[in-house]
Formats: C-alpha cells, structure tokens, sequence
C-alpha cells in the first residue's frame, strides 16, 4: 500500500460585513457635551525579522537588530550562537519595546532548533528550544514511468528518499544507464514529522528494487564495529570494493573503445575511459577507498585525480573544473567521498567526467568491473541478522511478522 498524502480540504473563509447606521434624534445643546480627553498616542513597533546574508557575523546581525544596545546583544548571542553555525540563510526574529529598545529575539537554526533570548532587568536570558521528532515506521511502493524521482513522488517519497535509495544500489544499479521503464521498488522507512508536520526520513530499515527482473533486497543491520549498513537476505553486504559510477545521476556519453573518433583532435585514437555527461559543478565521487597519487593539472586531461586502491587497481578522474576541498596528493579518501566537480578542462568539447580504471598498469572497461563485496558478517552475527532479515521480508511483502520473528 503506498503512502500518499490525503489532500487537504479547501476552506472557505465567509466575510461578513454588517453595517451600522448613525441615528440623530436632532441638535444637542452646547452644555450637555463632555470634554474630551485625548490620551497620547504610544508608538508601535512591529515584529520584524532579519536573515544571515554571506559574510555576515554574530557582530553585524546584533547591530542590524538592537541599533545602539549591538553590544549587549552581540555578547548574549555570542555566549548561545556557534559561531560556526552562522550559515546565511538562519532567522532572525525580534520584537521592540514601545520605547525602541529590543525585547526578544529568536534564533531559527532549523524547524527543530531555536533560541529565544527575552531582555530583562538582570540581563538577558536565554532558552533552548528543541521541538520532538516523531515517527512513524511506512511502506511505500512504486513502478518507475520515466524517472526514479517521479516513481518516488508519485509513492508519497519525494526527491531526498529518491537519493537515498539510489546509495544503497549504488554498487549494484547504475540510475541512469540500468533503469528501465516498469521497474519497480517498495521501501519500509521511518517517516519523520514535527508538530504534526512532515520534516524528513529517519532510517530506511528495507527496500525491495526490482531491476530488468532482477530482484534486490536490501535490509539495515550494524556489522561486528556497530556501523550500519545493508544486507541482502542471506545477509551478503551489498556495498562492494567499487561503484557502479563516480556519478549518483549522469549519463554515458561516450564508451569505452580502442579507435574512437576524438572530437577535438578529429583523429581516431583509443578511448580509455567511460565519458559521463553532467552539468559543470556536479559532484564527482571516488569510487573505493585508496590513496591520491595525482591531484592537479594533466596534459589533456586537465584538472585531474588519480586514486590507488588495494588489489592492483587505479582510477582516474579527468576534465574537473575544481577539486574538493582538502583533495591533495598522499590523502586517503572513502568510497563515496566528493573529490572534484565536473568541468571541461583540458581537451574536453564540453562539460563531463572522463572516468578510467586501471588493473595492474593494463587500461581496463571500468563498465566491466566485477567488483567482490566487502568482508560479510561474522558467523554468530549472521545468525541474528537471518532472524531479524526474516521479520522485515514481511514488512517488505506487506505482511504481519511472523510470530517470534525478531524486528
């Protein structure tokens, strides 16, 4: 049964105007009217709000809101606010005295955390708020027309659970290459909400993709360091020694080949490497843990990265337009990790990643990698795994666990 928000009812808000007539019953005397007392009119000063903008500090906000108090309201901020968590776009709401003077201030960092600082006669005090995350454990199902996004929208997901299952196939489904129309998915996930509000999902305890009818399971589980990751049901991880690409969504512009015609030199010479299509500024993703040999400009590869790995294997990454902050020569670098951003440096005819796999010094199709997985479970953990993989199957097929299944 797929999860799918119910629409909200329009409402129709009814305005009703009455009038009022003013009756006079004829002239009054002069000495029946009553004075008049004016009170003075008290100025009124609105809520107001201000957001963080690119260079902004803890200094230049408090002066933006408390005019000639900045100082005082600079070191209460101070004493709450990491200044490191200044990001440009945090919230800022105030509230002034009828006097000018400001009487409160709100802290937006996100919808779950905020602080609120009230002026008073000892100081200014401060309280934080920190709203309670509920969830709910859902199963979503879908069949994929065009796109993996569209089949998760249309199941009640939406683009962040779309991304996060496409990482945990990411070792065994290439999203834009292998998806076919008609493949489908079901997803057992926590469902997150705030004040009744939907904020985000929690863990992904299954999924079920099923792909040109091959049918892969996935179920959470923390290996023998407690660290999660998925499983099929036989409790095999699926993460494996290498991606199926360097890019979560891209295209294959280019193959593998040893006579292509080269589009800039106009000659037909080898082509070592699978050309992904994608948008300059999109993040590259080293492929399996190693070490960076090469970090810098290559001939007509242009900006480069080169990673060695374990088993005899290297992979290159040519044509970035910048690299990741803190990717050098010598760094030791994670599956997944964000080492440079596509571009079209070097002899490129546009912007895309020329991505090659090296074996033992020999050019090999990175396509046709048959990557190992990583170390399975230890045998007494498996055991426990297989009764816990056996109640989420029922979840996973719609279905009540089975009675003594561990969940």
């Amino acid at each position: 049964m797929s999860l799918r928000r119910s629409p909200v009812p329009s409402l129709v808000l009814l305005l009703v105007l009455a009038g009022t007539q003013a009756c006079t019953t004829g002239p009054t005397a002069a000495s029946s009217l009553e004075p008049i007392t004016v009170e003075p009119l008290v100025a009124f000063h609105p809520p107001f709000r201000t957001f963080v903008q690119n260079g902004d500090t803890i200094e230049s906000v408090s002066r933006r809101l408390a005019g000639q108090d900045w100082v005082e309201w600079r070191d209460a901020l101070s004493a709450e606010i990491d200044p490191r968590r200044l990001f440009p776009g945090t919230e800022f709401r105030g509230r002034s005295l009828p006097s000018g003077a400001l009487e409160t201030v709100e802290v937006i960092f996100n919808r779950r955390n905020e602080v609120h600082l009230t002026a008073g006669p000892e100081g200014i005090a401060a309280t934080r708020v920190e709203r309670p995350v509920t969830g709910e454990v859902v199963r979503l199902e879908g069949v994929v027309e065009s796109s993996l996004f569209g089949a998760m929208e249309a199941a009640g997901g939406g683009p962040e659970l779309a991304v996060r299952v496409a990482q945990i196939y990411q070792w065994d489904i290439d999203f834009f290459r292998d998806l076919r129309q008609d493949d489908s998915f079901v997803v057992v996930a926590e469902r997150q909400e705030i004040d009744g509000e939907f904020y985000g999902w929690g863990t992904i305890y299954a999924a079920r993709f099923i792909n040109r009818d091959r049918v892969l399971d996935a179920v959470v589980y923390p290996d023998d360091q407690g660290r999660l990751g998925y499983y099929d049901l036989e409790g095999r991880p699926l993460r494996k020694q290498f991606l199926k690409s360097p890019l979560e969504f891209s295209r294959v512009t280019s193959r593998f080949s040893t006579n292509r015609f080269h589009p800039v030199l106009k000659r037909r010479m080898p082509h070592y490497g699978v050309d992904y299509g994608a948008p300059t500024g999109t993040p590259v993703h080293v492929t399996s843990d190693g070490t960076v040999t090469l970090a810098g400009r290559k001939g007509g590869g242009g900006n480069m990265v080169t990673v060695r790995h374990t088993n005899g294997y290297e992979t290159n990454y040519l044509h970035l337009s910048r690299f990741a902050k803190g990717i050098r020569r010598g760094v030791r670098v994670s599956q997944g990790q964000v080492i440079g951003y596509v571009g079209s440096t070097g002899l490129a005819s546009g912007p895309h990643l020329d991505y090659r796999v090296q074996l033992n010094g020999r050019w090999i199709n990175p396509l046709s990698i048959s990557s190992p997985a990583v170390e399975p479970l230890a045998d007494e953990r498996l055991q426990r795994f297989l009764a816990h993989a056996l109640a989420v199957l029922s979840l996973i097929d719609g279905k009540t666990p089975p009675v003594g299944a561990r969940c």
